[in-house]
């Protein structure tokens, strides 16, 4: 076993075919090329619930295993959500700035309650949405709205409501957050078209992946007032380089509030994801392995 946490692709090709099993995070990217450059490669297991840096595809091609640990950061992604929507409804990142700067400007932090708000979850059905719901729910007294592809099961004692389609969940909520994988069919799901339908004044939060979002959109939408703000920890590019995404995170604090992608980045999500990946890792390499002989 080798830990090698900033190695570059130059150096993975390199070294790959030493390897049975790779276990990369989301900065390592692991494509066709690295694939075909380690024939002894059996496993791959990403830290983490994204597989939009492995090719899924090639790697069944090839018979590698690919794994990931779907539920360990639940809790941090989850918590991280709740934290940019009282974040942008209290101004919070602008208080802190200024009052730091020696300026107490308490005339122009007037903020909003989350309680009372109606909140829209695409991707309820998943592990990060549903935890969304159930804090929202349970610990601040939200309406929330869910939509999904199928179902899920409710939290005893609590109810949630369930839009037939995602521009009904736009067009009935104060503030929408994206909880769906990154994948074809979810790229620009809420595109310009989806975003316009927002209420005037609503609030956009993505912790799930830059390009589920049309960023461009969202620019324009909060830089005409229509969008009130939004909170983002995904970006299509990262860091972001484009200067359409820098003008979007470089908005006022009050209209967006930004983040290092640090949905799983707690001490606690680190940990699960590590035992988990490696008990999982553990549990496939002994099936895959033939009986000894008596």
């Amino acid at each position: 076993m080798e830990d090698q946490p900033t190695i570059d692709k130059t150096k993975l090709l390199g070294v790959a075919r030493n390897y049975d099993v790779l276990v990369v995070r989301g900065r390592t990217r692991i494509d066709a090329s690295i694939i075909e450059a380690a024939p002894n490669l059996k496993m791959i297991g990403r830290a983490g619930v994204g597989l939009d840096n492995i090719d899924v595809q090639r790697a069944k091609k090839a018979g590698i295993l690919v794994l990931n640990t779907p539920g360990a950061p639940s809790t941090s992604v989850a918590e991280l959500t709740v934290a940019l929507m009282l974040s942008l409804l209290r101004k919070i990142p602008l208080a802190d700035r200024e009052l730091k700067a020696g300026h107490w400007v308490k005339s122009q932090l007037t903020g909003e309650e989350l309680q009372g708000k109606k909140v829209g979850v695409i991707g309820r059905a998943g592990r990060i949405g549903g935890e969304v719901a159930r804090i929202l729910t349970v610990g601040f007294q939200v309406d929330v709205l869910g939509y999904d592809v199928i179902r899920p099961k409710g939290v005893a004692g609590v109810t949630y409501e369930f839009a037939d389609s995602i521009e009904d969940l736009l067009q009935k909520t104060d503030i929408v957050t994206v909880h769906v994988p990154y994948a074809p069919e979810t790229r620009q799901l809420l595109g310009p078209e989806r975003l316009r339908m927002m209420r005037k004044g609503a609030y956009l939060v993505n912790t799930s992946r830059g390009d589920i979002v049309d960023g461009p959109a969202l620019l324009q939408l909060l830089q005409q007032g229509h969008l009130a703000g939004a909170g983002l920890d995904v970006f299509h590019l990262e860091p972001p380089v484009d200067e359409w995404e820098k003008a979007l995170v470089t908005l006022p604090e009050g209209v967006t509030v930004t983040t290092c992608h640090i949905g799983a980045q707690t001490l606690q999500a680190q940990r699960r994801e590590s035992l988990e990946l490696a008990q999982r890792i553990i549990s496939e390499s002994k099936a895959l392995s033939p009986p000894h002989p008596n």
